[in-house]
Order: C-alpha cells, then structure tokens, then sequence
C-alpha cells in the first residue's frame, strides 16, 4: 500500500542517509514520485544552499539525489551526481530563489493541499493509470505554487516520468 505523501516526505527528510551523507547546510528537494527503478519511490535531490536573512535563496547544483520506496519508506537508491548523474545534461547552478512574497500561511496551506492531492493521485501514477483528470490539473497547479520554478529543470530531470504523467491530456 502507498503511504500518505505527509508520511512519506517525512521520512524523506528524516532517513538516516540525510543526516549521514548530506551537509546540513544543503537545500533538501521535495521528493516526487517516479518509477524509475522499477518500484513506487520518492525521489529527491540535495545541493548546495546559501541562506542570509531577508535575501533570496542561492541553490547550487544538487550534488547527490536518493529515493525512498513509496510503500516501505525504505532506501532504494542514492547517488553522488559527480558519480552518477540523474539527468544527461544537468542545467548548472547557482539559481537564485527569490522568496515566495506571500503570507507563511498561504505557503502552508498549498503544502498543505499539495500533500493531499499527491496522496490521492498517486496510487493512480504508480499504477500506470490516468487518475481523474481534473484532479491531476489540479496538481499540476498547486505544484507549480510549491516548487520554484527556477528549480524545476532538477525536478524534471530526476523524475520526468511523473511530469509525462502530469501533464497527460
């Protein structure tokens, strides 16, 4: 069974690889899911971050990504991009984040929904289905609320099975 997104982006970020293999000081990506290796997984990337008060984030390009099995929470894969590469041609960093502009509230709120719409579509994705239409816009909307879209290169390229299913017709 596939765990509630909440669960499973809690242990994304809480996995002991995180607090073994990535410098606290990195940028931890949202994971998404994907089928790339052959399981429902959520996947996500780390890199490089550089934090002031009141500027905006500086990212550097993700130097490790890892995947979580989707139904166990346990660790399926992780790779160092100087090793192993998600993507053939990596658009390189930094990348300025300016920051959301909005109320904390309103970004918790499309977190919020973000989460339970992904729990909803994705037992549909990792089953190769189409899900509800109208639902899986919905998605695609709040998702492009959440993740910046200076960012979004890195997402789509660790799991652009899930964008092809995304934006489905």
């Amino acid at each position: 069974m596939i765990q509630p997104y909440e669960q499973a982006a809690k242990e994304f970020a809480e996995h002991p690889l995180r607090t073994a293999e990535v410098p606290v000081e990195h940028h931890i990506s949202h994971p998404l899911p994907t089928l790339r290796w052959a399981r429902p997984a959520y996947a996500g990337f780390a890199g490089p971050a550089v934090r002031i008060p009141r500027q905006p984030l500086e990212l550097g390009t993700p130097d490790r990504w890892w995947a979580i099995g989707a139904e166990h929470g346990r660790l399926l894969a992780y790779g160092l991009v100087s090793a192993v590469p998600f993507m053939d041609l990596m658009p390189e960093g930094p990348v300025t984040v300016p920051a959301a502009g909005r109320a904390l509230s309103a970004v918790r709120e499309d977190r919020r929904l973000f989460g339970e719409l992904l729990t909803a579509m994705a037992p549909a994705f990792f089953a190769g289905e189409s899900g509800d239409g109208t639902v899986r816009g919905d998605l695609a909307e709040i998702l492009s609320q959440v993740l910046p879209a200076e960012v979004m290169p890195w997402y789509r390229g660790l799991t652009p099975d899930f964008f092809d299913w995304l934006e489905r017709s």
